[in-house]
């Protein structure tokens, strides 16, 4: 009986259980920011003396606890590991739990000591009495955005402290309570705006750094001319060491153009005008006479080798920015050097003075004297001659004289040559003109002509009479050992060849002779016994001889042919 009592208890006892577990409902949390918004991501804890259990808020916000056995509980939610919301239930008289997050996205302003945004300054944000930490940098608006900020009422939280660092320079350090009330707030730093002119003597833009240095702070920024730049205040730099700095070419130092200290306690507009101008060096010959293509070299005793240019058409170089002799920085005497290629053409040492603009530099020119020469090494007379300068392009002509020489004044250096003769181009090339004397051997004068007449077979003519010209001239002629005749061509072109037998025209040719030739001039006809004979009356004799031969033949054949007895 015992026994049965027992089990039929422990059915009871099942049936409820499976009763009371198939009833039981979740805890439902449910997050939200300050504005109502459900807040994703939150980590929410749920726990009592001997149990705890985390839980990630969904994608709206909530946060459901399974299988809780009915108790007390306290809910939790932490940002950065701090509880910004919290609340105690009793389940399962309560299922459901609603949960405001004391977070903030808070908005900070940093400006500069006139108000106006700073750009670029790193900000931390750090509560005092916790691990919260934003960090940053500051918009073209001097904004920063920090999100999900708690509260400073918190008690983990407390007040938070706000620090702005300017290439590596705390310009802010400003303490703010974060409540639900405020979402924006406006500190400023010690930091002043600074828009930078630099004019040379007449007003006009110079291109050049200048470049802000607090020994203090050591700390040094650098600003192009018309550019603005936002630096730490006199308030925590002291003064500034301000340089106006230029360098004139890619390998050149760089040269501080004026040096001064000053105070920068406010935003500034800052003009500063140098004692530079431009510098326009015109290069002339000794006849005043521009000269183009020659490479200036701009020199200074103080400052050293400033720049280097190259003469224009007009023959001037222009050089910007070029500091005056005296002021500051002071350059000294300046040397001016002309060079063509790597010669020297002239030297001028001058002081460069406020107002001055234009400094001409003069290039005396070489007289050179050039011998023109036939290939015999005879002088060449009246030949014309033509330099032409590689680097100036400059353009000389002049005529050989009776010797066959020709005087120029022209700049030393590389130059190339043309000679003409009878308006025939004879020669071309390069010389250097480095010397008083030079030599030209013209080798397409003179050109020798070697005229052989002969027969239509090959024999020789030696009585024949030879006339040429050339260009309207009669040439000379010589006669060789074999025969040959022999003239020279002034220069190349077209030889007109007349040959006279016994005072009568017997042929005419017109060659070319551009190089020493060998012309040999056949004959129509058989030089024979001192006359010509011409190709119709050598066949015919030819022909003659041999029927004649042919009727001998025959009648020696039959001369000797036996008779019948």
């Amino acid at each position: 009986m015992r026994r049965w009592t027992i089990l039929i208890l422990l059915l009871i006892f099942m049936a409820h259980a499976q009763l009371g577990f198939g009833q039981q409902v979740s805890l439902v949390v449910r997050v939200f920011d300050p504005s109502g918004n459900p807040r994703a991501g939150v980590e929410l804890i749920i726990s009592n003396s001997t149990f705890r259990r985390p839980f990630e808020t969904t994608a709206q916000g909530l946060a459901e606890f399974r299988l809780l056995s009915p108790g007390t509980y306290n809910v939790s939610a932490t940002v950065d590991g701090v509880v910004v919301a919290s609340a105690t239930v009793n389940y399962p008289e309560t299922t459901s739990l609603n949960l405001t997050l004391s977070i903030q996205n808070i908005e900070l302003v940093v400006t500069d000591v006139d108000g106006k945004p700073v750009e670029g300054v790193s900000v931390e944000l750090r509560s005092e009495q916790g691990p919260v930490i934003r960090r940053g940098s500051t918009d073209s608006n001097g904004r920063f955005f920090a999100r999900d900020v708690p509260f400073s009422n918190l008690s983990q939280v407390g007040p938070y402290r706000v620090t702005g660092t300017l290439q590596r320079v705390t310009v802010l350090n400003s303490t703010i309570n974060v409540l639900p009330e405020s979402r924006e707030y406006r500190l400023g730093s010690s930091v002043v705006g600074v828009l930078v002119n630099v004019l040379d003597f007449f007003g006009k833009v110079v291109n050049a750094t200048v470049r802000f240095s607090a020994e203090l702070l050591n700390f040094s920024t650098a600003v192009r001319t018309g550019a603005s730049v936002k630096i730490p205040s006199s308030s925590i730099a002291g003064k500034y060491a301000v340089e106006v700095v230029k360098t004139y070419g890619q390998l050149r130092p760089e040269v501080v153009l004026l040096r001064e200290e000053t105070d920068l306690f406010r935003s500034l507009n800052l003009t500063y005008v140098l004692d530079v101008s431009d510098i326009t060096i015109r290069v002339v010959d000794d006849g005043g006479d521009a000269v183009r293509g020659v490479q200036v070299l701009l020199e200074s005793e103080r400052l050293g080798e400033l720049a280097s240019g190259v003469t224009g058409a007009r023959g001037e170089v222009t050089f910007s920015t070029v500091p005056f002799s005296e002021g500051q920085p002071g350059a000294g005497l300046y040397k001016l050097t002309a060079f063509k290629g790597s010669i020297q053409l002239s030297a001028l040492e001058t002081g460069v003075l406020p107002g001055e603009t234009t400094i001409t530099l003069k290039i005396d020119r070489i007289e050179a004297q050039f011998s023109l020469t036939r290939p015999n090494g005879a002088p060449l007379p009246n030949a014309s001659l033509t330099m032409t300068d590689q680097v100036t392009a400059r353009t000389y002509t002049v005529r050989s004289g009776p010797d066959g020489k020709a005087v120029l004044r022209l700049f030393p250096g590389i130059h190339n040559y043309v000679v003409s003769y009878g308006g025939v181009e004879v020669a071309q090339g390069i010389i250097d003109v480095t010397g008083p004397s030079l030599h030209i051997r013209v080798t397409q004068v003179d050109i020798e002509l070697r005229i052989r007449v002969l027969d239509w077979f090959g024999n020789r003519v030696k009585d024949a009479e030879v006339s040429a010209t050339w260009g309207g001239e009669a040439l000379r002629f010589s006669r060789l050992d074999d025969d040959t005749l022999l003239t020279y061509v002034p220069v190349k072109g077209s030889v007109r060849i007349d040959v006279y037998l016994n005072g009568v025209l017997a042929e005419r040719r017109v060659v070319w002779v551009g190089e020493p030739t060998l012309y040999e001039m056949r004959l129509r006809g058989a030089w024979v016994g001192g006359q010509l004979l011409s190709l119709e009356t050598v066949s015919s004799i030819i022909a003659g001889a041999v029927l004649a031969l042919l009727a001998v033949s025959i009648i020696f054949s039959w001369w000797k042919k036996p008779s019948k007895p």
